[in-house]
């Protein structure tokens, strides 16, 4: 997992490694601009929390945005958007959103530290920039090219009341099956061995970055891209609107999961889980890298429900009961990363 790349002189990178850089996903070194440290806590540190009102609030004006301007577009010109714009419309947002996304959880770790912050976390390897920058595109890519043109339906109003008021329910319950989809491939890669061959590269990392979501066998994303989303989809149907938000989140929640950033930081979709136990937290995805192959529970990535009905949620560390700290909010960092 070594990553030197990005210490080079600029002149020096690939077309895919500039891409890196334009992502948030590394930062040039410059011995002139010392980046500051992230700070580092013992385990029995108490765990700062970060507010679900602040998640909605971040994710939310993302995902209604386009809709609403194609909304209103559409009311008040009476023009119709085909199909073929609003798929690469939605799709160039996407990556936008994306790049806001990776960077933020950047922002973030730098200000309040990791989970297991003695140790570094690692970075996008040497031998892997490209393929981690393709992959990065891809996730957005594959996602509004396969969904757009098969739920966007001109026909049809964007945005009505029942979308709207329906969207508490629908959001969690999409959540719920992408989860459960995605609990038994992953469990499944863990188990049979002759699966894990796919999944092995991708737990190269033990102390994993946003941006190593990506980093995985072309097996493993195509199932992860295409195959999950459409198996969810099957199992819990909505419309265009109620996917294209719940997908702005399911990315959010992925990108966050792999960041290690140390924090009680829920899925802003599911917390109501947190009632019987069975909440989504950052920490519950990096015990999972840091314990291997035999040994990782926590094979849920939306919740830990199926964790926990099949017996194979893990015992936080960091994040215990007794040592969240709900009097200490994580605040937002600047827009720009100090220097």
């Amino acid at each position: 997992m070594t990553a030197t790349w990005h210490t080079r002189p600029p002149s020096q990178w690939t077309f895919f490694e500039r891409s890196l850089i334009t992502l948030g996903v590394a930062s040039p070194d410059d011995p002139t601009k010392p980046r500051p440290k992230p700070p580092v806590y013992p385990h029995s540190a108490p765990v700062p929390v970060y507010p679900i009102y602040k998640m909605h609030a971040r994710i939310i004006p993302w995902a209604f945005a386009p809709l609403l301007v194609h909304h209103f577009f559409t009311y008040y010109t009476g023009i119709v958007v085909p199909v073929s714009v609003a798929t690469v419309a939605y799709l160039a947002y996407f990556v936008v959103y994306g790049v806001s996304v990776f960077s933020w959880n950047n922002r973030m770790t730098e200000k309040f530290g990791t989970f297991d912050g003695e140790k570094e976390r690692d970075g996008v390897p040497d031998v892997d920039t490209t393929s981690v920058a393709i992959g990065l595109f891809m996730v957005v890519i594959s996602r509004s090219v396969i969904a757009v043109p098969y739920l966007y339906n001109p026909e049809e109003p964007l945005l009505d009341w029942k979308t709207i008021a329906m969207l508490p329910i629908n959001t969690f319950m999409f959540a719920v099956a992408v989860d459960f989809w995605f609990y038994w491939y992953h469990r499944l890669m863990h188990e049979v061995p002759f699966l894990w061959r796919f999944h092995q590269k991708h737990h190269t990392t033990k102390h994993p970055i946003a941006a190593l979501g990506a980093f995985a066998d072309h097996e493993q994303e195509f199932f992860d891209m295409v195959g999950i989303p459409i198996l969810a989809w099957l199992t819990w149907r909505i419309n265009f609107a109620t996917w294209w938000i719940s997908t702005c989140y399911i990315l959010f929640i992925e990108a966050s999961g792999h960041s290690g950033l140390r924090g009680y930081f829920q899925n802003p979709t599911t917390w109501y889980l947190r009632w019987i136990g069975a909440e989504l937290c950052l920490e519950d995805h990096d015990l999972h890298h840091r314990r291997g192959w035999k040994k990782s529970g926590n094979y849920g990535k939306q919740t830990r429900l199926w964790d926990m009905i099949f017996g194979t949620m893990k015992e936080r560390v960091e994040g215990t009961k007794d040592n969240i700290n709900w009097d200490d909010p994580m605040d937002e960092p600047s827009p720009v990363p100090t220097q």
